[in-house]
């Protein structure tokens, strides 16, 4: 590989690089974030579908890393029972994939993001801990995984508002992430959907995601979780309100 080539594309993709290194950054302090904030940013730079399918490989790659230090603190448990429901509804989030429009997929994520925003600051839901409630939000997860790339806000929902302790939380939220990513990734080859051009764009992408993981890592023991929850709050309102309007136009 020519070093001076793939280093003339890291900087022809400066803008989709800063914005994955930032929601890596704080997907390693708070356990969730990655395709929520990479998202809405990324689809300034590419088209709807091609972002929902890089976001795949991004997360993937990322979870992957942390999955291996965090595994010991996962509530295996509930991993099955979510990835039960995930498998009920990724087939049927497949389908729905692959009749919207880029326009009407870009007004979905944002719309989804929204919701949860909302729903976290606002409404402040409780949920009981149960089998059923878990395989619920497994179902929802992946229906959204395969229609928006995020299988996060349902599982945000449930888990931020349960008796979950932080690290376990954060732990089972990537290990899922993890697995439902492979299997989106797996449905959308056995469906015929072409993975190489996310591929390609993902080799320019990785830098970021790697230096992101790495320093939100490291910054995990000195950055108040507040704070760090009022910058994603911010960021999300503005480019979820943006997106809505430019596919509105």
């Amino acid at each position: 590989m020519d070093l001076g080539i793939y280093a003339s594309g890291l900087l022809s993709h400066a803008g989709p690089v800063l914005s994955v290194f930032l929601a890596a950054f704080l997907q390693s302090i708070t356990g969730f974030g990655l395709v929520m904030i990479a998202s809405p940013l990324l689809m300034f730079f590419y088209e709807p579908r091609l972002t929902v399918i890089i976001m795949f490989f991004l997360a993937g790659c990322g979870n992957s890393v942390q999955l291996l230090v965090l595994w010991k603190q996962v509530n295996w448990r509930r991993i099955a029972e979510l990835f039960c429901g995930a498998l009920m509804g990724i087939p049927l989030g497949l389908a729905v994939f692959r009749q919207l429009p880029a326009d009407g997929l870009r007004l979905a994520v944002s719309i989804v993001i929204l919701f949860t925003l909302v729903t976290m600051e606002l409404g402040r839901i409780r949920f009981a801990e149960t089998r059923r409630n878990t395989v619920i939000t497994g179902v929802l997860a992946g229906v959204m995984a395969m229609t928006t790339g995020m299988a996060g806000p349902p599982l945000v929902l449930y888990f931020a508002y349960t008796s979950m302790p932080q690290n376990v939380f954060r732990a089972t939220c990537i290990c899922y992430f993890f697995l439902s990513n492979l299997c989106s990734l797996a449905a959308f080859w056995a469906a015929g959907i072409p993975l190489g051009d996310a591929a390609g764009e993902v080799f320019y992408l990785l830098p970021g995601l790697a230096i992101g993981i790495a320093l939100g890592d490291w910054a995990y023991r000195f950055i108040p979780q507040r704070l760090v929850r009022k910058v994603i709050i911010v960021l999300l309102y503005m480019t979820c309100f943006y997106n809505i309007v430019k596919a509105l136009q």
